[in-house]
């Protein structure tokens, strides 16, 4: 014990320990020090008007848990009358569904299956189905160009749940029919900004509070609470979770669609003028399994939605008497129409529809075949309007809708929610160049055809609803230097313009099809070959893919034998 006594002594004489006890302590005590500062729980908060940054008369807007920016300094939520409202295009966008704003008529349409809403800016109530509907609020405003949705109408009218709170104004919209998981809080605990407790402290999560679990973040969750906040707190802290799916309303339902028991195979009929409708007879000889016709017969002559109609009813009984259904094609690229003036507005749509309803319903047609071109990103939502509007037309006549579309990369016309109403979606497997392209190339190359059908199936377009439109001609290339020039080319044609040109067919695997090319002068003619061994590929594809049928662009332009392979090989 005196040895230790004196050992100690001699220790605290020594210099050099006393310095290095005293840097010990001093980095025990920084340790301490920096742990607290970075590791230990911090009291420091964020005021809930910080976190949201809502300006007076606007609303933070919350959606399936996503706190929603804006992009171009347009409020995206108004407060008006202690009431939340939220811009249209938004609204859209989230529910995957149409409010169509009418900016010339003041109005807002909404068509579920089971019938159509209709709302006046400033006005309290709507009509549905053309009936009164009192409401203590007012279903839409316009401001600053803008229509807003309340959304007590959106919950009436499509499903959509959603809560809201002030001080500052937070709107949490849960749209109908989307995934969601929730929990229960075990105890109070603070909820941050951030995961880690040294993010800010934004509110408290009360003990039994039933909240949504928006993300994971290893051991911290991000949850929105029913008073509209957003923030994280530790997992510990949640328990009895569940995932289920918001409730649905009768927007997320379809209509029965009126399917035909067999393969179709259509072939569309150029009518460029009423006596054209005598050529019936030639054109369906021409065309042994062909079940589906549609004639060219109703454009588009105003922006009013008047048409021109070329319809004729001996042509149908012709038709039916050889068992082959007729679907009325109405297109507008025969007049120069404004589209947006066409869909958007509410009273040009109802009279486009009557005067298309009349048509059909007069010669005794099967269906109708809508066939808009370039309408427009601007204008989309008010042509979907038209075709949910149609749809309920056409159900309650008999009549069988289809919808011709793009592929998805060219033109998005929202074909998930045209497939939940029209009968049938049609997609144009051509065109992969066009008329005017600036570089030559094939037009309905396999690959192209495979992207289309797999990117309607994906939008979700049911397979039994897709049909597959194929071509019955090609474009001959000309470039000279830099200059590219076409002409169309029928298939039944095309062996013509090979043999007087000498040249010899080269099949393409990827493409599955023949191609063959050859000097003019100085030019260089190229041609990506459509035949019946190529659309034999795309019908094969088709069926592969179990898909409604083809349908083919144009009668007249193919051979017997084109139709005697399409009818031995879409069944």
């Amino acid at each position: 014990m005196d040895n230790i006594k004196k050992f100690l002594k001699n220790l605290f004489k020594d210099k050099r320990f006393i310095i290095m006890l005293v840097i010990l302590v001093v980095l025990i005590v920084a340790g301490i020090i920096l742990y607290n500062v970075r590791y230990s729980p911090t009291s420091e908060t964020m005021t809930l008007e910080e976190y949201y940054e809502v300006a007076d008369g606007e609303t933070a807007i919350i959606i399936d848990g996503e706190l929603i920016s804006k992009t171009d300094g347009t409020s995206l939520g108004l407060v008006r009358n202690n009431k939340p409202y939220v811009q249209a295009e938004l609204i859209n966008d989230s529910i995957k569904d149409v409010y169509a704003y009418d900016e010339v008529g003041h109005t807002v349409c909404y068509t579920t299956k089971e019938g159509t809403y209709k709302a006046n800016a400033g006005n309290k109530g709507y009509t549905f189905n053309g009936q009164s509907v009192n409401k203590d609020y007012v279903p839409f405003i316009e401001e600053a160009g803008r229509a807003y949705l309340s959304l007590a109408f959106i919950k009436d009218s499509n499903g959509t749940d959603y809560t809201f709170n002030e001080n500052p104004a937070r709107t949490a919209i849960y749209t109908a029919g989307k995934e969601r998981t929730t929990a229960t809080v075990r105890k109070d605990t603070p909820m941050r900004r951030f995961g880690g407790n040294r993010s800010k402290i934004l509110s408290t999560a009360k003990e039994d509070d039933k909240v949504t679990i928006v993300d994971n973040y290893g051991s911290w969750s991000q949850i929105l609470t029913e008073q509209g906040v957003l923030g994280c707190v530790e997992n510990g802290y949640l328990k009895d979770k569940e995932t289920s799916n918001n409730k649905t309303g009768a927007a997320q339902e379809e209509l029965n669609h009126n399917l035909m028991k067999e393969k179709i195979r259509m072939g569309w009929h150029q009518i460029f003028n009423s006596t054209a409708n005598d050529q019936v007879s030639s054109v369906i000889s021409a065309a042994p399994g062909m079940n589906v016709i549609s004639p060219t017969w109703i454009q588009i002559k105003d922006n009013k939605g008047n048409i021109n109609d070329m319809s004729s009813a001996n042509y149908v009984k012709f038709c039916h008497d050889q068992n082959i259904k007729v679907w009325s094609l109405v297109s507008n690229i025969e007049k120069d129409v404004d589209e947006g003036s066409l869909f958007k507005v509410a009273q040009n749509r109802e009279n486009l529809i009557n005067n298309i309803i009349n048509s059909v319903t007069a010669v005794g047609a099967d269906g109708i075949n809508v066939d808009m071109e370039s309408v427009g990103d601007a204008n989309v939502d008010g042509y979907v309007e038209f075709i949910k509007e149609l749809a309920l037309k056409c159900k309650e006549k008999g009549l069988v809708l289809s919808v011709d579309n793009y592929n998805i990369d060219s033109a998005n016309y929202k074909v998930g929610i045209q497939s939940r109403y029209a009968d049938y979606i049609v997609l144009f497997g051509y065109d992969e160049t066009w008329t005017g392209s600036p570089t030559a190339g094939s037009n309905n190359s396999m690959g192209f055809v495979k992207e289309g059908v797999e990117d309607m199936l994906d939008e979700g377009v049911d397979k039994n609803q897709l049909i597959l439109a194929i071509p019955f001609y090609t474009r001959l290339w000309t470039q000279t230097g830099q200059n590219v020039t076409s002409e169309t080319v029928s298939l039944k044609d095309t062996p013509d313009v090979l043999a007087k040109n000498n040249a010899t067919p080269t099949w393409i695997k990827e493409n599955k099809e023949n191609y063959a090319e050859w000097q003019k002068g100085d030019g260089k003619c190229m041609i990506w070959i459509v035949d019946d061994k190529s659309l034999k590929e795309r019908c094969d594809y088709a069926m592969s893919k179990n898909i409604a049928g083809i349908s083919a662009w144009k009668l007249g332009y193919e051979t017997v034998d084109t139709w005697k392979m399409i009818k031995d090989t879409v069944k």
